[in-house]
């Protein structure tokens, strides 16, 4: 079920809202958002939530075992890595497993080893799966830091894994942030209607723009790329930069409005990412919850940049191709995370020859704002499309090839007044302008 569906809005959420707010005390309110959460992910595929059960029991299990404080550095150690270890495989089996398997075949293929060749099925994948394990992993990690955060109740942890504002598309809640307001929250009027308009801004991201960057990029991709004029190809790209930005961060102020609307204080997740002057800034103000998690729960425990110049360049690069891997299953989605590394190494080695060659420090500025958006769009085509077709896509656009004059023809129909009215909404809203405009407040007497 999606925050934008007719069935949620008029239905899912009206009606979970009255029951929670009818339930008298916390402790009630607290087991049927718990149910709510299953409720909600079983909209769509029933079976997948005895796998977020299992999940939760587990999770649950190793969780008390970190807990005790009785056990040896050594044996806390063991434990946490088996919970780490189940919670990875089970993400693997259902979101890699396939992958793996076709890229094992084609290099028994290519051995001349037809007899090493896998046979895997292909499992459906339960929705928001990578956002649920990296929660618990990160709840284990924080019990091994600390054992008395350990939750005792079932329905608390529970709570944390399959609380619905969050489970889809993120963000990526840590337990430490959340586990005081499962015990003990305010709830208020102001903070209620601040949810409300937090969820309608969400919406109207996802609805008016999203969706409608959406019709033409997916008009565009849908030809193949020799046959569409380049210019074409840009609107493609800066469309889908805008579709995959207003998407992700209109459901995550959807997130935040019905937390708030529950009581609950969800973290930013998105920081108006395509101002920012590098991709270092960039990775600081996208997805933020994600950046924060593999920094803090991978890069750190790597080494991070503790332990020498090639230490910290591997760290890096490990980081960046999981964080492609975990966006999805596919050689574009590691080659997608592998440049994104790639330009945050060189920003790190370069960073500083160029600004000294800039001396000026507005050009360099604005250089900085025209190089991020345009590298990060760019890179947005391997997210969209496979390997291949999305080589393909950049040679035709950077060949300036003209295409053929009946697919022009046809993209133009697609190009109305609606269309134009949500490419200037997405300039606008993508740009702190109180920020900027701060500075040159005055105060008329």
């Amino acid at each position: 079920m999606l925050f934008s569906s007719i069935p949620f809005i008029i239905c899912f959420l009206p009606l979970a809202l009255l029951i929670y707010y009818y339930c008298p005390r916390l402790k009630a309110r607290n087991y049927f958002l718990f149910a709510a959460g299953l409720i909600f992910y079983a909209w769509g595929e029933p079976k997948h939530v005895l796998v977020m059960l299992c999940s939760i029991l587990v999770n649950y299990r190793i969780g008390l075992f970190l807990g005790e404080t009785a056990l040896s550095p050594m044996n806390r150690r063991c434990i946490l890595a088996l919970g780490v270890l189940i919670n990875t495989l089970l993400l693997f089996y259902f979101k890699y497993a396939v992958f793996t398997g076709s890229v094992v075949n084609k290099i028994m293929r290519i051995l001349n080893c037809p007899q090493f060749q896998l046979h895997l099925l292909n499992a459906a994948l339960p929705l928001g799966i990578s956002f649920y394990t990296f929660q618990s992993i990160s709840y284990l990690a924080d019990v091994y830091k600390k054992p008395e955060g350990a939750e005792k109740n079932l329905v608390h942890l529970g709570l944390y894994i399959s609380f619905f504002p969050q489970l889809i598309a993120g963000p990526v809640v840590r337990y430490h942030d959340i586990n005081e307001q499962i015990i003990r929250r305010k709830h208020s009027i102001e903070s209620f209607a601040s949810g409300i308009e937090r969820f309608i801004i969400g919406l109207s991201k996802k609805i008016l723009i999203a969706n409608s960057m959406a019709g033409v990029a997916d008009g565009i991709f849908a030809f193949p790329p020799d046959s569409v004029p380049y210019y074409y190809l840009v609107l493609g790209v800066i469309c889908y930069t805008f579709q995959i930005y207003y998407d992700f961060s209109g459901y995550s102020d959807m997130a935040v409005g019905l937390g708030k609307m529950f009581g609950f204080t969800i973290l930013e997740n998105f920081n108006y990412p395509y101002i920012s002057k590098t991709i270092t800034e960039f990775w600081r103000r996208w997805h933020i919850s994600l950046s924060s998690w593999f920094k803090d729960y991978l890069y750190i425990p790597l080494g991070g940049s503790r332990k020498g110049r090639m230490r910290t360049t591997v760290n890096l690069f490990i980081v960046f191709l999981t964080t492609g891997l975990w966006h999805g299953a596919g050689v574009n989605f590691v080659f997608w995370g592998f440049a994104h590394g790639l330009l945050l190494f060189a920003e790190k080695t370069l960073g500083g020859k160029i600004a000294s060659a800039i001396p000026n420090r507005p050009l360099r500025n604005f250089l900085g704002h025209l190089y991020t958006p345009v590298c990060a769009g760019l890179l947005w085509v391997f997210f969209r499309c496979g390997m291949r077709q999305s080589l393909r896509f950049l040679k035709e656009l950077f060949t300036l090839n003209p295409g053929k004059e009946t697919v022009m023809l046809f993209i133009k129909t697609m190009i109305n007044a609606p269309f134009l009215v949500s490419c200037i909404g997405a300039v606008i809203f993508s740009i702190p302008w109180r920020r900027i405009a701060a500075p040159y407040r005055f105060i008329v007497i």
